[in-house]
């Protein structure tokens, strides 16, 4: 599983939902905006973002105050596509007025200097290396400018198969989207003057736009539709052209328009505001960071457009009801968890960085073991990649925890702490086997309790059993698993188990439902690791995110309940959390567990109520951690000798009962026996 963490930016300007996306500056109209785009010329950034009578040409060189330079009049429509090239900016739109050129060579000046009158409207415009593309339009699907004729375009090519809604131009290829089919097209343009169309292939959606990644192994298409998707496609053998992956933000909302750089895919989507996932995996897009610019709810608000090619770096977003967002992005990290690692065996440790703009400056990892001191080491590019960082650990002797973070900083000074709060909040590696305390893997659901006296949902009541997987077509994911989470197991805790074909059977509706462990005695370590494993669905139905899962703790049926794990964030996959007890317990004797799962309607809240929620519980697995172990030292005298040998035998034989001490210390394979093998191992650490 990746994980992804930002240099959260916070806004100061206007209250929205955003994550590693800070708001810099808005500027509002006086009327509805769709698309957007920018430049720079003289030492000055612009943007262009059309409106529903014209066209505004905004300065935001200095960007928490922009201002309008000019506006250019039309016809009144809500679909307007801006476009820049060589000191001139184009204007599509679906008013039957033509196409607009206007010259910005002076900026003082701003101003019309042809219309192409060849068709009357047009509902997107492309701009690729010096040719102007128009589709939507009239009489032809695609028509093709010449831009070199400084202010008035010549047509130079058409293509005339399906209406196209809107295109992506790259290397002589244009990726094409023809939303009525939901059929895509790459179309070769070696000869510009004579398109012709390579492959074609339609699939379930509202294919709308597209975006070709740089190495064109692999097309991004946006659905615009109720729950559209971004969707990844392996583009690099034309007969055998498949979907790899897709996104889905809000099964309730639309994408709109999509563009790539640096390894990020952008995203107007709509009600969701723009957003920005890495895509160096394109089977496992990774989402690193979202601005909300509406708080309104629709299938068509908000986030029409974006731009992301400023030289500034700064992100300029058009949102229809509320004018023109400039947004700065921070950096972001992903990393692989790390699983497996062996004593005696070195660790292989890398990132993937994430940035609109700027270059590593440094990056590091910071690591101990549990017991230890922390220190540092500069991470270096991996060969595979410049935005990937890699480091190899030396190994460890022993078994152990090994805690680590990430520090990376930018060119432009951005920094982020990877995970928050560094050295309070760490990745956690096992080295070796742990020893194990004791475990639940839920094979069998004795002594646990479902429900409390003031549970009060209708429907999906925790329940024992072997989960009947629920899959939302239009989620493109699990709300129920399909299976659990033990390697060799297959039952769990799961809400409401009962299916009938129907995405919404049996989920948890109209209140809470609990789950409560038995208890489970934690004695005789320095440290205990928990770790359980949880699924969580509430993401694909209405109002997502709108509700809570929560796991409390109590060291006695005299205790209140007390916090340890709350969420409203789905995985829609098996997630497993790790807890050191030591910040939650005085002292290990036992511990209980309570899970709670609800579907709730809070009075005048619209966005709650009626969610697609599931839950799910296996594998709670407590291990012990030691400060000071020396193997083999059976009689505690801090030697590995003979006399060690010879107690352990008595220890096999029963002659001698051993102490807990003497015990973890003879138990060298923490497989909770003393055995031969352990006498092996011990006759191996004498002579060697």
């Amino acid at each position: 599983m990746k994980i992804v963490f930002y240099s959260i930016l916070l806004s100061s300007i206007i209250f929205s939902e955003s994550l590693n996306i800070n708001l810099v500056g808005n500027l509002t109209f006086d009327q509805e905006c769709s698309d957007i785009t920018g430049f720079a010329l003289d030492g000055r950034e612009i943007a262009v973002i059309g409106l529903y009578n014209g066209t505004a040409f905004v300065d935001i060189t200095n960007p928490q105050n922009p201002f309008e330079l000019n506006r250019i009049p039309g016809d009144g429509s809500i679909w307007r596509d801006v476009k820049y090239w060589d000191n001139k900016v184009y204007i599509g739109t679906e008013a039957d007025m033509g196409l607009q050129v206007v010259d910005v060579s002076n900026l003082e000046d701003i101003h019309l200097v042809h219309t192409i009158s060849d068709f009357d409207n047009s509902h997107n415009i492309h701009v690729w290396e010096g040719y102007l593309f128009v589709v939507g339009a009239d009489e032809y699907d695609i028509w093709i400018y010449d831009l070199s004729t400084q202010g008035v375009p010549v047509l130079v090519g058409t293509w005339n198969e399906e209406y196209l809604h809107d295109i992506d131009v790259y290397n002589n290829k244009i990726y094409g989207m023809g939303i009525n089919s939901s059929t895509a097209y790459i179309i070769d343009i070696s000869d510009i003057t004579n398109p012709t169309t390579l492959v074609s292939w339609n699939y379930p959606g509202m294919a709308h736009d597209a975006a070709v990644f740089p190495n064109e192994q692999f097309l991004a298409t946006a659905d615009e539709m109720e729950g559209g998707h971004l969707k990844i496609w392996d583009i690099s053998d034309y007969n055998n052209i498949t979907e790899i992956s897709s996104v889905q933000i809000n099964s309730a909302h639309s994408l709109h328009n999509i563009y790539i750089k640096n390894d990020l895919i952008f995203g107007s989507w709509y009600a969701d505001g723009t957003r920005v996932h890495n895509i160096s995996d394109p089977y496992n897009p990774v989402e690193v960071g979202f601005y909300d610019t509406t708080e309104i709810e629709g299938l068509y608000v908000g986030n029409w457009g974006t731009y992301i090619n400023l030289p500034s770096g700064l992100i300029i977003s058009s949102d229809i009801e509320s004018g023109l967002y400039i947004l700065e992005m921070g950096l972001s990290v992903n990393h692989e968890d790390i699983t497996g690692v062996n004593i005696n065996q070195d660790i292989p440790i890398d990132i993937d960085i994430s940035m609109l703009s700027g270059e590593v400056y440094l990056a590091q990892i910071f690591y101990k073991d549990y017991f230890g001191e922390w220190t540092s080491e500069e991470m270096e590019v991996c060969s595979t990649s410049g935005n990937s960082y890699c480091i190899i650990l030396s190994s460890y002797s022993t078994e152990t925890i090994l805690n680590y973070y990430f520090y990376v900083e930018n060119s432009l000074g951005q920094t982020v702490v990877f995970p928050t709060n560094g050295e309070e909040n760490p990745f956690n590696l096992e080295i070796g086997e742990i020893s194990l305390i004791t475990a639940d893997y839920i094979e069998s659901g004795n002594n646990w309790t479902i429900g409390e006296f003031d549970d009060d949902a209708t429907s999906g009541i925790w329940e024992y059993g072997i989960p009947n997987g629920v899959f939302v077509q239009s989620g493109g994911a699990y709300s129920q698993p399909n299976n659990d989470n033990t390697f060799d197991g297959e039952n769990c805790f799961i809400t409401g188990n009962y299916v009938d074909g129907n995405e919404g059977s049996d989920d948890i509706d109209g209140g809470k439902t609990t789950l409560i462990s038995p208890f489970f005695i934690i004695e005789n370590a320095d440290e205990v690791l928990f770790s359980f494993a949880y699924w969580f669905s509430n993401n694909l139905g209405n109002n997502p995110g709108s509700d809570i899962f929560e796991v409390d703790f109590r060291d006695s049926y005299n205790s209140e309940w007390t916090s340890l794990f709350s969420t409203n964030l789905s995985t829609n996959y098996w997630t497993t959390k790790d807890f050191f007890l030591s910040n939650y317990l005085n002292e290990f004797n036992q511990i209980q567990f309570r899970f709670v799962a609800s579907d709730y309607l809070y009075p005048e809240d619209n966005s709650s109520g009626g969610s697609l929620v599931e839950a799910g519980i296996d594998d709670l697995i407590f291990k012990a951690l030691y400060e000071n172990i020396l193997y083999g030292d059976a009689n505690l005298d801090d030697n590995v000798d003979v006399t060690d040998l010879i107690l352990m035998v008595n220890f096999i034989l029963g002659n001698i009962i051993p102490l807990n001490d003497m015990v973890i210390n003879s138990d060298i394979n923490n497989d909770g026996l003393i055995n031969i093998t352990d006498i092996v191992s011990v006759v191996n650490i004498i002579l060697y």
